[in-house]
Parts: C-alpha cells; sequence; structure tokens
C-alpha cells in the first residue's frame, strides 16, 4: 500500500517544465556544488553521439571560451601593433614633408614614403591651375577646370569628398601614365576641400587594397600633410 501511496504521489504532484527548472538554477547557483553527485549522473550527449558528465561538458565549455578569448586577446593585440606601425609611418611622412626643399621633393617623398611605408605602388597630386601652373615635375600636375582630369572625376570635384574603390585603366593612364603597372584601385582625395587646392591620388596594384567602406581617418591625415607641404612651397 505504501509502493502504491508514493506512486499516486508522485504522478499526481505538479511537474516542472524546462523554464522553471532553468529559473530554479539561476536562483541557486550553489545547487550543484551542494550536490556533486548530480555532476557525474546527467550525461550531455554530442554531436557524434557518445555520452559525457556534465563536469567534462563544462570543463569542454571553459577551454572553448578560454580560446576564443585569447583569439580575441591576440586580434587586439595584432591591431595594436599595426596602429603603432602606421602612426610611426604616419610621423616619418610628416617629417619628409615638412623637411622637403621644395614641390619636387614633396612629390618624392610622398610617393617614397607610400610606397616603403605602405605599400601603396603609386601616386599622384594634381593642382587646381589657378594655384598650379607647371608641368614639369613628375607626380605633379596642374588640373584644369576643363582639362581630361576634371572631366575623367567629374564627381569627385562636384562633391568634394574621398572616393576609394577600383580604378578603371583609362583613369589610371591619366593619373599615373609612367606606371610599370597600372593600379587596379586607388584612394582620391581633397587637398584643402573649401578652399579647392586640388586633389591626391593613391593607387595600388592589388585591387582589394582601396574599398569604398574603408576608414578615412588615415587618407584624411595624409591630405591635411600634403597640403600644408605643398601650400608652403607654392
Amino acid at each position: 500500500m505504501a509502493e502504491l501511496k508514493a506512486q499516486k504521489d508522485a504522478a499526481e504532484a505538479p511537474k516542472l517544465n524546462e523554464r522553471e527548472v532553468v529559473a530554479f538554477l539561476k536562483a541557486h547557483p550553489d545547487f550543484l556544488t551542494r550536490h556533486p553527485d548530480l555532476l557525474e549522473a546527467i550525461e550531455m550527449r554530442h554531436k557524434a553521439g557518445s555520452a559525457v558528465s556534465l563536469i567534462e561538458r563544462q570543463v569542454d565549455m571553459l577551454r572553448a571560451k578560454n580560446q576564443r578569448l585569447e583569439d580575441k586577446l591576440e586580434r587586439l593585440l595584432a591591431a595594436a601593433r599595426d596602429n603603432e606601425k602606421r602612426a610611426e609611418n604616419v610621423q616619418r611622412l610628416a617629417r619628409t614633408l615638412m623637411r622637403a626643399p621644395s614641390l619636387a621633393a614633396v612629390a618624392v617623398g610622398l610617393a617614397k614614403c607610400m610606397r616603403e611605408d605602405f605599400g601603396i605602388e603609386e601616386t599622384f597630386i594634381g593642382l587646381s591651375s589657378t594655384q598650379y601652373k607647371r608641368h614639369d615635375i613628375d607626380g605633379l600636375a596642374s588640373v584644369e577646370p576643363e582639362g581630361k582630369i576634371a572631366r575623367a572625376f567629374e564627381n569627385f570635384f562636384r562633391t568634394r569628398l574621398i572616393e576609394c574603390g577600383p580604378l578603371a585603366e583609362d583613369k589610371a593612364k591619366l593619373l599615373f601614365p609612367k606606371a610599370e603597372t597600372l593600379p587596379t584601385s586607388a584612394a582620391i582625395i581633397p587637398l584643402e576641400k573649401e578652399k579647392h587646392l586640388g586633389m591626391i591620388a593613391l593607387g595600388a596594384v592589388d585591387p582589394e587594397r582601396f574599398q569604398p567602406r574603408q576608414g578615412k581617418l588615415f587618407l584624411e591625415m595624409t591630405a591635411e600633410l600634403v597640403a600644408a607641404a605643398v601650400r608652403a612651397r607654392l
């Protein structure tokens, strides 16, 4: 009779659903600590079908979490190293442009720093024809309002916004006529946007080097340095 009564009581006892079990364990985080035998008794199934105890499963989860944290830390450290290196390269560019004795030296210094420190193969400085009229310096040219460059980059000169992305072959030849290998991607950046001093173009052989949605801070900093160096030597 006692056994039948126990079975009847168990059948009539309210059953907990999964949500209630989860809520109970959250409200009593030390429950499994007070009942360590459950850690070995509860089994978890792997996708492969083998069974492991809950404590083994927890250990695996902790290992996986630690690995993710280590991977994240490594990515953060790598980004910090890249940013530090980039900052050093920008400082070198600034020193090079500040010390340049002439406009020709500015063009040469920009090209050298971009190539050696940033892996950017080609550079071009275009100055408004109202500010500069010479055509005898490699990598630096006067841009006429109705000239070939102005027409080819009509949208850029209209908006004065930085443009990054693929570079068509005809435009690459126009900006970098002496390039051994024509760039396939480029960044076009205004110089003194409000005063319309001109533009700089950075060209890369790698088609993925410049992307439409990439960050613009480095490009803006470069343009400011070049504009200051050019303005001081006009």
